[in-house]
């Protein structure tokens, strides 16, 4: 199991999107990116901060959004989508 390079959530098989050609990219979940693109692309980095940590609190109410907002400012802005040292890498996964 990995984790998706866009929104940080785990991902096996069968949530992997696709790329252009219609083959599975284990790099990003369905719901981020199908077809060689990013399903949301205007999205920013804090608005997927914000829906990440909404949802964190929906699956556990007692979470103080303090701690979800922490956890996800520290762990997305690390992710392929979001880094400027992983743009290269993922350029060459988009162009399949």
């Amino acid at each position: 199991m990995g984790f998706c390079n866009s929104c940080g959530r785990p991902i096996v098989k069968e949530d992997y999107g696709t790329n252009k050609d219609g083959s599975l990219n284990p790099e990003f979940c369905k719901d981020c990116f199908q077809n060689g693109e990013y399903t949301e692309p205007d999205i920013t980095l804090n608005e997927m901060i914000i829906r990440k940590s909404k949802e964190m609190m929906a699956k556990n109410p007692r979470l103080a959004e303090t701690h979800a907002t922490g956890i996800t400012t520290m762990f997305i802005p690390g992710l392929k989508r979001w880094n400027p040292e992983f743009q290269d890498d993922y350029k060459d996964i988009k162009d399949l």
